[in-house]
C-alpha cells in the first residue's frame, strides 16, 4: 500500500512498529544476552543514546523506566509476558527492542 492512502495514524503505527520490528532484527544476540542477564539479576540498566533504560521484572511481566537526562522527562511501560522464564526469555528480545523504539521516537 503506498503512503499517501495511509492517514497519519497508520503511517505513525508503520514507523513505529517498523522501527521495534528492525531494531529486534538488527540486535537480537544483544537483546538475547540482555534477557539472560535480566532473568539473572530481576533489574538490569541499560544506555541508549545517552539515556539510561532501567528494566525490571515483575511475577508475570517487565517494565521499563527512562528519563531524559536532558530535560528531565521520562517514560514506562509494562507488558504482561507470563509467570515463567521461559516465556519471558521469549518476550523480552521484543519489549527491549520496543524500548529502544519508544526512546528513539521521543527523540
Amino acid at each position: 500500500m503506498s503512503d499517501e492512502l495511509l492517514s497519519p495514524e497508520e503511517l505513525w503505527d508503520a514507523q513505529y512498529f517498523g522501527l521495534i520490528l528492525e531494531l529486534e532484527k538488527k540486535n537480537t544476540s544483544k537483546y538475547e544476552s540482555f534477557a539472560d542477564q535480566l532473568l539473572k539479576k530481576n533489574e538490569i540498566i541499560i544506555e541508549v543514546e545517552g539515556t539510561e533504560i532501567k528494566f525490571k521484572l515483575t511475577p508475570i511481566g517487565c517494565r521499563y523506566t527512562l528519563i531524559n537526562s536532558k530535560d528531565g522527562t521520562g517514560m514506562e511501560s509494562w507488558t504482561r509476558m507470563g509467570w515463567g522464564k521461559a516465556a519471558k526469555r521469549k518476550a523480552l528480545p521484543r519489549f527491549f527492542a520496543k524500548a529502544e523504539a519508544d526512546l528513539l521516537i521521543e527523540l
